[in-house]
């Protein structure tokens, strides 16, 4: 398609180039259309021009026409295994079961470990035409043959992935995919893992760098001022001011606050079992409050589904974690903000509050440095661990976290 027959195009014919075209070649590269959507760097590497129409006609970025269509349409059906073959399903759901009930791990590393598997299994079988991971890790001699294939796979992803581009996060995926293969060797279902080593092979090995950036306070006010819609302020508050994960944000559920507690205590976000990756269930709401009262007013309504982010086009209800970070880097773009160069994404956010957090208690710790010396402690941590309650410490922790994020949501 030509550029000049892109000009024709207005958004409810962008929206079913998008389905007729765009989905079968994200198919052809590996890619869910049911359960993603395209990064910039490859819708822009296949159809630029669409890309240019999207921001000349509609000033769209490919995130803000996805949400505009409401793509994907996700469901849980959508991440099933369905396109391999029987055994290889089998084997993977087992080991996700095995993930769950007998090492008790989080939902959400139970989702981000099928996410993987799944993306790691789309592009194996396209690459190689076939279903049956399995079968080559039956027999011994396959083995350098099968350690081949697998860094065809990585070489592949590392093209189309936009989630592999750091040391760090080439590592990890290698991780959590060479874990399902360490399964199958110790049940007796494979003869080798092929991916030992594999990190050798790419130059990965060496020691990643762990600094990770984290927005500084006057790039959350600019992020939180550059937020036109009350969804995207509320957004910025939640991975900023409350430190929450994209998946967090997400499906937050009104039920799940507490925004006036009986016992005078902070206002929170109570997580159930299995709710959260680690960290703890309860969440203290120590700023933003006037920024998620303002959008459950918003929201209110007979027929609310209770989400804080709903969507009516998705099956779970609410937005997904894909769409919050599209739209927290959109935010971020019309702030101008960035670090290291490079557009912030809610992980930065999340990082910001580490980060004040571990600032603030260092700070109360001081506090407390005559009665260490006082006591004969070896230093105010020890006060602080053995003198006062949990609570009395949580509460000089919160007060001083609260003091440090007043006044950064302000409109």
């Amino acid at each position: 398609m030509t550029e000049t027959r892109y000009s024709t195009m207005d958004l409810a014919d962008c929206e079913s180039f998008y389905h007729e075209t765009v989905v079968p070649t994200m198919e052809t590269d590996g890619l869910d259309p049911t359960a993603e959507t395209p990064t910039y760097t490859w819708l822009n590497g296949q159809f630029p021009g669409f890309v240019k129409h999207l921001q000349r006609r509609f000033d769209l970025s490919p995130g803000q026409f996805y949400d505009e269509i409401g793509v994907p349409e996700a469901t849980t059906t959508s991440r099933s295994f369905d396109f391999l073959s029987v055994n290889t399903q089998r084997a993977i759901e087992g080991y996700l079961e095995e993930l769950s009930t007998r090492r008790g791990r989080a939902d959400a590393t139970i989702d981000t470990r099928r996410s993987i598997l799944r993306r790691y299994a789309k592009v194996y079988t396209n690459i190689h035409d076939t279903k049956d991971l399995l079968a080559p890790l039956e027999n011994p001699d396959e083995r350098v043959a099968e350690m081949d294939r697998v860094a065809a796979t990585f070489d592949a992803l590392d093209q189309l992935d936009d989630a592999l581009t750091t040391l760090a996060s080439r590592r990890k995926y290698v991780q959590d995919t060479r874990q399902f293969y360490k399964h199958l060797v110790m049940f007796g279902n494979a003869a080798y893992n092929p991916l030992a080593d594999l990190e050798i092979r790419f130059g990965w090995d060496r020691t990643p760098s762990w600094d990770n950036k984290a927005l500084d306070r006057t790039a959350v006010q600019r992020l939180y001022g550059a937020a036109s819609e009350l969804r995207d302020r509320f957004i910025v508050v939640a991975c900023c001011g409350w430190g929450l994960r994209p998946s967090e944000v997400a499906s937050l559920h009104i039920r799940q606050l507490n925004l006036d507690p009986d016992d005078d205590s902070h206002p929170y976000i109570e997580f159930g079992d299995g709710e959260r990756k680690n960290g703890p269930g309860t969440v203290a709401l120590l700023a933003g409050l006037e920024t998620v009262e303002r959008r459950i007013e918003t929201l209110a309504d007979p027929a609310w589904s209770g989400y804080l982010l709903p969507s009516p086009s998705a099956a779970t209800g609410h937005l997904t974690a894909e769409t919050v970070r599209r739209r927290f880097k959109s935010v971020a773009e019309a702030a101008d903000v960035t670090v290291d160069g490079d557009t912030p994404t809610p992980k930065t956010g999340r990082r910001f509050w580490y980060t004040t957090y571990g600032a603030a208690v260092r700070r109360v710790a001081e506090r407390f440095e005559d009665v260490a010396a006082e006591q004969g402690s070896a230093s105010a941590q020890v006060v602080l661990d053995n003198y006062l309650s949990e609570s009395e410490a949580r509460s000089h922790r919160r007060a001083e976290m609260r003091e440090t994020l007043a006044g950064l949501f302000v409109e």
